[in-house]
């Protein structure tokens, strides 16, 4: 198949929806005509925060010299984003390529009865990532989690390194509505003697639940902070210099991504490396003092310099929606013009009333999904919260709102959805 047969394919295997599960998954990879023996793997789960940890070990691996592909979701703009060496994406011929032998692998399987269905669209996805760095012989994968843990796609690779990020509410309705039950499902990535890296609070209940099924299976279980293991960050004007400290060792880094919340995600892949280098890899530290420092994130509080300037962050949940706050709050940024879009799925109301402290105008605009919440939906939470002076306007076309946006003349924030921040981002990088 072309790129253009395989995007339609793809398409209409979406339409189906998701399936939880890894059975198939995993026999789809064992006949694959590679050998994973060779491979490295680092699977990174989490509410918040795991996408950015994985692009951080990307950057710091990097720069030691590794070849290192990700697989990471959802995209802004361009599926290919999903698979990348070294940050270069996968091209549309090597893409259309895993696709058909991914494709033509199933269709024999289900055939003989060995699967019993074709995979999803995240799983074929998954499927070419490791189709494609296997066939290209990369040292390193990591692999970012799509959708809590246990059942996720990534799972049916037993990794190297397991790493859990951060646990906050979000789809409760797959994982489960207490952060308990959330960080069960997340810890179901850890694997018997595999060991795990958490980045959670150290006193939290996620904490436990992960340490508690780490021990039971037998795997080493390290905080990213502890008594033992510590950050120390310093505000710049364009960044933050910081120090942390093991027990065994100190770090010194700078992040140049926008939010404080990012020094957390850069300690967290700092103590993935340290345990890389303990089993035997020569990762030094001016590679992950480099690898910090270059990395750079779309959509995640990025600052476009457009007239207005633009915010554009993909927080979808509580959770990076205060840490979206904190950074506003650190640079004083106010009576700022929201363009905000959500999916009917998220908590979006705690949401809203973070961000309104912030806001002089209001434009309530729908993600490209079929996921999105109507517009107008949000009226009634807006002007139940809002004071009067501010202008709420609903265009439900996201070029629509950035343009009247544009006519206020007020610095532009855009969140509430990663979609809507892809699909924003496109805009305005084609001249909108």
């Amino acid at each position: 198949m072309n790129y253009e047969k395989v995007l339609k394919y793809l398409k209409k295997v979406e339409l189906k929806g998701i399936r939880l599960g890894l059975d198939n998954t995993k026999k789809i990879i064992s006949h694959f005509p590679f050998d994973l023996m060779g491979t490295r793997f680092i699977q990174v789960a989490g509410t918040n925060g795991k996408g950015s940890t994985a692009h951080f070990l990307v950057s710091i691996l990097q720069a030691a010299g590794k070849k290192v592909g990700l697989f990471t979701s959802p995209h802004l703009h361009d599926v290919r984003e999903r698979i990348t060496i070294n940050k270069v994406w996968i091209s549309k011929t090597d893409f259309s390529t895993c696709a058909t032998k991914v494709k033509k692998i199933s269709e024999d399987l289900l055939k003989k009865g060995i699967i019993t269905d074709i995979p999803t669209f995240f799983e074929y996805i998954f499927l070419d990532s490791l189709y494609y760095f296997l066939s290209e012989k990369v040292t390193f994968v990591i692999l970012e989690v799509g959708l809590g843990g246990r059942l996720d796609a990534t799972s049916a690779i037993t990794p190297d390194i397991s790493v859990i990020t951060g646990i906050s509410f979000d789809h409760t309705g797959i994982l489960g509505k207490r952060i308990k039950d959330i960080a069960l499902e997340k810890a179901g990535i850890i694997k018997k003697g595999v060991p795990v890296v958490c980045g959670c609070s150290v006193h939290s209940t996620a904490n436990s639940a992960i340490k508690k099924k780490a021990g039971e299976l037998n795997a080493p279980f390290y905080n990213v902070f502890d008594s033992k293991n510590r950050l120390e960050v310093q505000d710049r004007q364009n960044g933050y210099c910081c120090r942390y400290f093991t027990e065994s060792d100190s770090y010194r880094f700078d992040v140049y991504l926008n939010g404080r919340h990012q020094t957390r995600n850069a300690a967290t892949a700092v103590k993935v490396v340290q345990l890389l280098n303990a089993m035997g890899f020569d990762i030094p530290k001016e590679s992950i003092y480099n690898g910090i420092k270059t990395n750079r994130i779309p959509a995640r509080i990025e600052i476009l310099e457009t007239s207005p300037p633009v915010i554009l962050d993909g927080s979808h949940n509580l959770e990076s929606t205060r840490a979206l706050k904190d950074f506003l709050e650190q640079k004083k940024k106010n009576r700022l013009t929201l363009i905000f879009g959500v999916l009917e799925d998220k908590h979006y109301r705690p949401m809203v009333r973070v961000l309104l402290p912030y806001i002089k105008n209001v434009i309530l605009t729908e993600p490209i999904s079929k996921r999105a919440l109507p517009a107008e939906r949000l009226i009634p939470l807006f002007k139940k919260h809002v004071k009067k002076h501010i202008r709420i306007s609903i265009k439900k076309n996201p070029g629509d709102a950035l343009e009247t946006a544009k006519q206020w003349q007020k610095e532009i924030l855009i969140t509430g959805s990663f979609y809507l921040a892809g699909e924003m981002r496109k805009i305005i990088m084609q001249g909108g």
